[in-house]
């Protein structure tokens, strides 16, 4: 499976504000940017952090209307805690919805959400980003797009599993001490730092459009 990551930062490396407040960082040429990578994947997924701000489904979009084909929408979440099934990204029809939970919910609750979406308990002591990806695969999945936050971001890449990082750097300064990163977690130490190599870059405007690969190499 090729994994591949999107997301854009402000100049101090923020992803979003402390409230988490959904806040578009980025232009319309960067949203198009996003839209073009959606339709690389088979799947993309995001935390419940991202869902709880952003509430609407992940579509294909192609000249601002959903395309034809549309991939399936893969949500990370400890039990769904925040997160109601009446927000839009339950209710669009034309999507397929996987929900990915580390304990297990409330009967009713449950039964709530497997009216529109699949849920997956994932194991305890097993790293959660392995087991995603080794259950997307069992279905097909070729093809994933990770679009965070943080805390999503570091489960896979302290798995060496995020193969391709596409980055934008908007002119923005968010600052604040708990603001979500590119990378959040517990951070590697010194020698288990992961080196990317820089694979192209383009200036739109005051955006930075960056794409990074994985280099196989540590500090």
């Amino acid at each position: 499976m090729y994994i591949f990551s999107n997301l854009a930062t402000s100049i101090d490396g923020k992803i979003a504000t402390a409230s988490r407040a959904h806040f578009p960082l980025g232009t319309p040429a960067d949203r198009e940017q996003m839209r073009r990578l959606r339709r690389r994947a088979d799947a993309v997924l995001m935390g419940a952090s991202s869902l709880r701000s952003f509430r609407r489904p992940l579509l294909i979009r192609k000249n601002g209307k959903p395309g034809p084909r549309q991939i399936l929408n893969v949500i990370i979440s400890s039990g769904l805690e925040g997160i109601s099934p009446s927000w839009p990204f339950f209710k669009e029809q034309r999507t397929t919805r996987l929900l990915f939970i580390t304990k297990p919910l409330p009967e009713a609750r449950r039964n709530k959400f497997e009216k529109s979406s699949e849920i997956v308990l994932l194991k305890k002591g097993r790293p959660i980003a392995t087991q995603i990806v080794a259950e997307l695969g069992r279905r097909g999945i070729r093809n994933l797009l990770v679009e965070g936050g943080g805390s999503v971001m570091w489960d896979f890449i302290s798995q060496d599993l995020i193969e391709e990082i596409n980055l934008t750097i908007t002119p923005r300064i968010l600052g604040g001490s708990s603001a979500p990163t590119l990378v959040d977690g517990k951070g590697f130490s010194p020698g288990e730092v992961r080196n990317f190599k820089l694979s192209s870059f383009k200036k739109l405007g005051d955006e930075l459009y960056l794409v990074y690969l994985a280099s196989g190499k540590k500090a």
